[in-house]
């Protein structure tokens, strides 16, 4: 019955708009229809059994096609009734920002096509207060995150079928944190602010150009007391800068597009390039280097990609990860990061640098 479904899906459209009651239904009235029909019923049966191996028999009374298809109509309608008394399952839009001025919520019609029919509920998580017009406060900006992790893990826990999305402009270890913290979450719509016409766009699906991701291992001493991976999206990520808030030896990754630049990122197939890569090389760290030696990240790139990375590091699985910010102003330019691996009180999980 899945073989006919994914045959029938195939030519009428997209099979994850078709509610689960309709998955059942469709195939069971097409297989009745078949078995009633003598005209074409042989004809349609056999090709049926020839292509998918169904093994349906061509030997079948009438009324079972009858009774299969009387089923298939019954089991729409009660799905259809009991759909429309269920409330529709929340899309929970995640609004992330610590940067002034703030930036405007997600409207309505920018939600993902097969969302638009669920309720959005908005999760608004500002740290402006924290680290904007001259305040630096990285502590209180985690203790506030850590908040909204636990409003997350809680609207999963009442609506399993609820949909994540995140947006917004905020500080590069704290969208490392928020990836990190969902991880567990199957899918995220991802959406980026439009530069021209300030309004947000969710990435696109479909084939992409290609960014042409590489990752070198730029330094490996026999025994190294820490790692280094450098990610540069939409600028280089300088060689030297590391070195100023680490001790070495250490071990150095380099992942790069072919050519940084702002606005490279529009399609998801480019963010899972990104990350892949990146959790390849968490993984052979892992795999090669003590479990306590820790992973420090230097990333320049768009919000999306930040915290897609965030989702691909595993808190029960790979060495401690501390990502780091950066600054023109400050000396060092990475004055402060956050070790998101780590759970607990904010003062222990950030990082100063001076």
């Amino acid at each position: 019955m899945t073989r006919i479904w994914k045959f029938i899906t195939g030519l009428f459209g997209q099979e994850q708009d078709v509610p689960l009651y309709g998955k059942i239904a469709l195939p069971l009235v097409i297989v009745g229809v078949a078995l009633m029909a003598p005209g074409w019923r042989d004809a349609a049966l056999s090709y049926l059994n020839k292509t998918y191996s169904l093994g349906l028999s061509l030997d079948a009374p009438w009324w079972v096609g009858a009774a299969s298809a009387v089923l298939g109509v019954a089991v729409f309608l009660i799905g259809l009734v009991t759909a429309s008394l269920k409330p529709p399952a929340q899309f929970i839009a995640i609004h992330h920002q610590s940067f002034q001025p703030l930036t405007s919520p997600l409207p309505n019609d920018a939600l993902p096509r097969k969302m638009r029919k669920r309720k959005m509920s908005t999760l608004e998580c500002d740290q402006s207060n924290f680290l904007s017009g001259g305040a630096f406060d990285p502590i209180g900006a985690v203790r506030q995150q850590q908040r909204l992790a636990q409003d997350v893990a809680a609207i999963r826990k009442a609506d399993s079928n609820a949909a994540l999305g995140y947006y917004g402009i905020v500080h590069i270890p704290l969208q490392f944190l928020a990836g990190c913290s969902v991880s567990t979450f199957p899918e995220v719509a991802l959406f980026e602010l439009h530069r021209e016409t300030s309004t947000w766009r969710e990435l696109q699906d479909g084939d992409s150009p290609d960014l042409d991701v590489t990752v070198k291992l730029m330094a490996d001493p026999p025994s190294p007391i820490a790692c280094v991976v450098r990610i540069a999206v939409s600028y280089p990520v300088s060689p030297s800068e590391p070195s100023k808030v680490v001790a070495g030896p250490y071990r150095e990754y380099s992942i790069s597009v072919g050519k940084p630049g702002i606005d490279k990122v529009t399609h998801y197939k480019q963010v899972e390039a990104l990350v892949r890569t990146f959790r390849k090389v968490l993984d052979e760290i892992h795999d090669e280097l003590p479990n306590n030696l820790i992973v420090h990240v230097f990333y320049a790139g768009p919000v999306s990609v930040g915290f897609s990375l965030g989702r691909r590091i595993s808190r029960t699985i790979h060495n401690p990860v501390i990502v780091y910010n950066y600054t023109a102003s400050t000396k060092p330019s990475y004055a402060w990061g956050v070790e998101v691996t780590k759970e607990g009180r904010p003062q222990d999980m950030v990082v100063i640098n001076t």
